[in-house]
């Protein structure tokens, strides 16, 4: 199994807050490491990957670590936490905030409805407060259904942006991985660093032209900061189609990870499932990574 992270809050965010759900802590990402040593081995992605194809895959009962969109602060957070315990992980990380310094479209969102700068916001002329969980959640969930439904969700939070902008402090908790954290994968045999493209389109939204031009670009950029080649890549907010695996094999890549494999190709290896962990509660990382949600959903059961 192949578990997929995100953001990771520092311990002195209070338990209750609110971020597309409780937030994961540092200390709760401790916990979800401890016990995962005491049931799984705990291996790089490219053992991972390597296993797989063996006839009796060394795979099973292993858990590779991966993250993805590369925040500064995760980073940070984490990286002390897995070199301390030797334990090997892989982030996908873009790179057009090197360029721009603006956060990636669904993390503005991310931010403008959790962050509450502003008590309400207006969405396709409906108010939508922003002074309760629900209706943070309400407005973020109709930001990213619309960005998704008008065929260029760059395009679109870029409209919000101008008319929300947010205070740079507010930028610095969600900006992605600085040049310095890029480069120094370097130093690391445990450590390694995969492409996420260059500005976390919708794949599936894009042309094949286009999606060679965010992947390979994105590629070039992290090999010259990091100086050694990348060897896997992970599907934008794990949307994807079969341009996009084209584009991904001819960029070079030797695998590439979703979340849900749609199976549009032949090589499983670049259609690799993984299992998204958001919530900070160890019972619910138990249930994902022991396979009980997958269990209880073949049986009708609406869990996540």
């Amino acid at each position: 199994m192949i578990l997929l992270y995100h953001l990771v809050f520092p311990d002195s965010t209070p338990k209750n807050t609110w971020n597309a759900g409780k937030v994961l802590r540092l200390s709760d990402f401790k916990k979800h490491l401890r016990w995962l040593k005491k049931r799984f081995k705990i291996v790089s992605l490219d053992d991972y990957i390597t296993a797989l194809g063996a006839p009796d895959p060394a795979s099973h009962g292993s858990i590779a670590i991966t993250f993805d969109d590369g925040y500064r602060g995760t980073f940070d957070l984490v990286r002390p936490v897995l070199l301390a315990d030797n334990i090997p992980a892989t982030f996908f990380v873009t790179t057009a905030h090197l360029h721009n310094h603006d956060l990636l479209w669904f993390v503005y969102f991310n931010a403008l409805c959790f962050e509450r700068v502003y008590r309400s916001i207006i969405i396709e002329d409906h108010a939508y407060p922003l002074e309760s969980e629900k209706g943070c959640y309400l407005a973020w969930r109709k930001l990213i259904d619309l960005a998704r439904s008008s065929g260029d969700a760059i395009a679109y939070s870029q409209t919000y942006a101008k008319r929300y902008p947010l205070p740079q402090n507010i930028i610095q908790k969600y900006l992605g991985l600085t040049e310095a954290q890029i480069a120094s994968f370097a130093e690391s045999p445990i450590l390694e660093l995969g492409g996420h493209t260059h500005s976390h389109p919708y794949l599936d939204q894009i042309s094949r032209d286009d999606q060679d031009k965010e992947i390979n670009l994105n590629k070039r950029i992290l090999e010259e900061i990091c100086g050694h080649r990348l060897r896997y890549f992970a599907y934008t907010g794990g949307v994807y189609n079969a341009a996009s695996l084209e584009a991904v094999k001819a960029a070079g890549f030797e695998a590439a990870c979703a979340v849900q494999p749609n199976n549009l190709g032949d090589d499983e290896r670049f259609e690799l499932p993984r299992t998204d962990i958001y919530a900070p509660a160890l019972l619910s990382l138990k249930m994902k990574a022991l396979g009980w949600v997958d269990w209880l959903k073949t049986r009708g059961f609406g869990v996540g």
